[in-house]
């Protein structure tokens, strides 16, 4: 690269120094200009950088907003919820005890009785004290439900002391025939088959043991 210079007349330069200074001076011009040229590209990437983070930080506290709203709103779902179930548990319990009904002693006592009776093998006074019980329970205030639910808990117990009183009765019945007929030994089968399926049965025992004593069976 050449360059000319015009100087006063009277002046030596030396043509070679010239160059290299000038050389320089272009150099150093190059070097500040880069120098800056970084400067205002870091500044500018700076800015963006602090706007960005702006913005995120910005969009997480909506988010964190957004996250708290919705927690309230949730546990505001689950407290209505809880509340909800809680009044419909204490409604259905109100309306138990009020529909419950009281079971009169009388009813319970004559139950009680009665299936005493059953388990000793008392099956006549267990069927009189049952069917004491049903018309007590029939003639009550209490609703249809309530009374058939009453009469449920005895019915199959019932039934068959009545038809084990009946049975045995029916044998009982022959064997009086037959023994006023004076058939006695037939007579006798009836009274045991009365008093196998009735134990207890005291008018067949007492019938039983007067026929074996006219029978000489002592």
């Amino acid at each position: 690269m050449n360059f000319w210079i015009i100087f006063r007349p009277g002046f030596t330069v030396n043509r070679r120094l010239i160059q290299i200074l000038s050389l320089s001076l272009i150099v150093m011009l190059l070097f500040s200009i880069t120098i800056s040229g970084s400067s205002c590209k870091k500044n500018t990437e700076t800015g963006i950088t602090a706007d960005e983070g702006i913005k995120e930080e910005s969009v997480s506290d909506n988010n964190s907003s957004d996250g708290t709203n919705s927690t309230v709103q949730t546990s505001t779902s689950e407290s209505s919820s809880t509340s909800s179930s809680d009044e419909t548990i204490s409604q259905s319990a109100s309306e138990t005890e009020t529909t419950a009904e009281i079971i009169p002693q009388e009813i319970t006592d004559l139950i009680i009785k009665a299936d005493g009776y059953y388990i000793s093998g008392e099956y006549d006074l267990a069927s009189k004290t049952y069917k004491n019980a049903e018309m007590a329970i029939k003639g009550s205030e209490l609703s249809e439900e309530t009374q058939q639910q009453q009469m449920s808990l005895f019915a199959a117990k019932y039934k068959k002391a009545k038809d084990i009183t009946d049975t045995a009765r029916m044998h009982y019945g022959n064997a009086m025939t037959l023994e006023y007929e004076q058939r006695f030994e037939e007579a006798k089968k009836e009274l045991e088959a009365a008093l196998s399926i009735y134990p207890k049965y005291k008018d067949a025992i007492d019938a039983y043991e007067t026929l074996k004593a006219m029978m000489g069976l002592e």
